[in-house]
């Protein structure tokens, strides 16, 4: 807040601050409170200076005059000039300057961040991501309000996965420096991480060939698949947190005791390339539904899955620790 005080109450004031800053001069007290000297000036001498309402706080009584928000000169500056510049040019031109001025500045803004943006396909963090794209992630890129939007969501089960929702959510904001809150649809018992990054998503719709819109023919993307087991599995993890399954199975007598891992996605090349990863290293693995799904049965199967490939899935990581612990019992 800036106060205009009377003549007479400058000058009070102006001898209440030698007093407390035990100077003589006005320039002296320039030094003392560390103010430039012409503003000093500019506020004891001239009638129409108004003066911060900070300076005044210990000292009361002082007659005022007006009070203003700060910077309020700078407003109606600004308002003068863009009035003449309306008169001068037009707002039509007006419009199709600024037009031009917010596409140079977001293109501008886009070039920094290509500049800097780089992903790492090696890279367990970014591969797990990935991973889970393929799993339960979408591309969307549509108008709203003549702009284009850039989406990039991952969702899961609401009631038992919310947990996973919050890993996704620190993982884009390590690798993309996005941090987006949790959306909860109850109506369809589903939390998604929603976040908008338009370089990332042509970088994975360009290069890693992942589809903007519908969903299929997917395939862990040959730059990805050739790096070999010890890089893909880090991508079947994300996949299994969001598509796969574990369970036990029954046995003869009907007791649930059988321990079952499955990945069941409508995406049959997808799930061949799980399996014959899988198969490359000694996973037993088998199909079924058609080869949409790919299967491991098995105490040793869920002992060397939990040893190598794990979960993030707190639900279904929390259920194969209790099977391992029942199975060594």
């Amino acid at each position: 807040m800036r106060i205009l005080l009377t003549s007479s109450a400058k000058k009070e004031l102006f001898l209440l601050l030698k007093m407390k800053y035990n100077c003589f001069s006005i320039r002296q007290l320039s030094n003392e409170m560390n103010i430039n000297l012409k503003t000093l000036q500019g506020w004891f001498y001239l009638k129409s200076r108004y003066i911060p309402e900070s300076i005044l706080t210990e000292f009361k009584n002082l007659k005022i005059i007006d009070k203003k928000e700060d910077k309020w000169g700078q407003v109606k500056g600004g308002n003068i000039s863009y009035k003449n510049v309306v008169n001068k040019f037009g707002m039509e031109e007006i419009k199709r300057k600024q037009s031009l001025g917010g596409k140079r500045a977001a293109k501008s803004k886009e070039d920094k961040i290509k500049k800097n943006f780089y992903v790492n396909l090696n890279d367990p963090l970014f591969l797990e991501f990935y991973g889970n794209l393929l799993g339960d992630g979408w591309l969307s890129n549509f108008y709203s309000g003549g702009k284009k939007v850039w989406l990039i969501g991952i969702s899961c089960n609401l009631l038992h996965e919310k947990p996973l929702v919050e890993n996704y959510r620190l993982r884009v904001n390590k690798l993309f420096n996005r941090n987006r809150k949790i959306r909860e649809r109850l109506d369809g018992n589903v939390a998604e991480l929603i976040f908008s990054h338009k370089i990332l998503l042509k970088y994975l719709n360009k290069e890693l060939d992942f589809p903007i819109g519908r969903k299929e023919n997917l395939s862990i993307h040959k730059s990805i698949f050739c790096l070999g087991y010890e890089k893909i599995k880090h991508v079947i993890r994300g996949i299994f947190d969001t598509d796969g399954t574990f369970y036990l199975g029954r046995n003869r007598k009907g007791i649930p005791s059988y321990p079952i891992i499955a990945i069941h996605m409508n995406e049959p090349l997808l799930i061949r390339q799980i399996g014959e990863t899988l198969k490359r290293v000694n996973f037993r693995i088998s199909y079924s539904n058609g080869g949409k799904m790919v299967r491991l049965q098995g105490k040793e199967q869920l002992k060397k899955w939990m040893e190598e490939i794990g979960s993030s899935n707190p639900y279904k990581l929390h259920k194969m620790q209790n099977a391992l612990v029942a199975q060594s019992g």
